[in-house]
C-alpha cells in the first residue's frame, strides 16, 4: 500500500491537547467526567486524553474501557479478535458524564455499537464522541463532538493509526491507498 499522507507525532501531540482543552471548557465543573476507550483501538488514545484532562481539572479523570464485539452489526462476517480487551467501567456509569474515544471514526457503526455497551452497563446522564481521526464516509447519524482531525480518505483508502503511551514519539497516523 502507497502512504498518500501522513501526520507526525507533534501534530498528533498539539491536536489531543487542544481537544482536550475543548473538553475542560466545557466540563469544567462536572465532578462526574469520566473517559472510554473503545476497544481496541481507542483505548491508548482515551488514556492520553484523560491523562491530560486529570492535569488540566486537578483531580483525576476516571477511566474505562467498552468492548463492542457483541454489538456489532457484522458479528456473523467477522470473527471477535482474540486479542480484544473486555469491558472495564471502574466507576458509576448511572448519572456520569462518558466521553467516549476512538481512534478512527469512519461509518458511525462503532461509535453506535459502544453506545449500546456503555448503555449496557447504566444509563449516564450524557455521552459525548471524541476522536482522533474523522475520516467521512458516515452510514448512521452520528457525529463526534470533539474531532482533533478531519482526513479526507475516499473508501477504498485505508487509516492506519499507531499510538504509543509510553513512547509518544512513535506516535503516527497514515492514509494508505492500495
Amino acid at each position: 500500500m502507497q502512504e498518500v499522507a501522513k501526520i507526525e507525532h507533534q501534530r498528533i501531540a498539539a491536536a489531543v491537547e487542544e481537544l482536550a482543552e475543548r473538553i475542560v471548557v466545557r466540563h469544567r465543573d462536572n465532578p462526574a467526567l469520566a473517559v472510554v476507550g473503545i476497544a481496541n483501538g481507542g483505548v491508548i488514545f482515551a488514556r492520553k486524553l484523560t491523562q491530560l484532562l486529570a492535569l488540566r481539572l486537578y483531580h483525576d479523570v476516571p477511566l474505562g474501557t467498552v468492548n463492542i464485539s457483541f454489538h456489532r452489526d457484522d458479528i456473523g462476517q467477522r470473527p471477535i479478535p482474540l486479542q480484544s480487551l473486555g469491558t472495564d467501567l471502574p466507576f458509576a456509569v448511572d448519572d456520569a458524564t462518558v466521553v467516549l474515544a476512538d481512534d478512527v471514526m469512519h461509518t458511525g457503526r462503532t461509535a453506535r455499537a459502544a453506545i449500546n455497551e456503555l448503555f449496557d452497563q447504566g444509563r449516564p446522564a450524557c455521552v459525548e464522541l471524541a476522536v482522533l481521526c474523522d475520516r467521512g464516509g458516515r452510514r448512521l447519524p452520528i457525529v463526534p463532538d470533539y474531532t482533533a482531525f478531519t482526513l479526507d480518505a475516499p473508501e477504498g483508502q485505508q487509516v492506519e493509526v499507531k499510538l504509543d503511551f509510553d513512547y509518544p514519539i512513535r506516535d503516527c497516523v497514515r492514509v494508505l491507498a492500495g
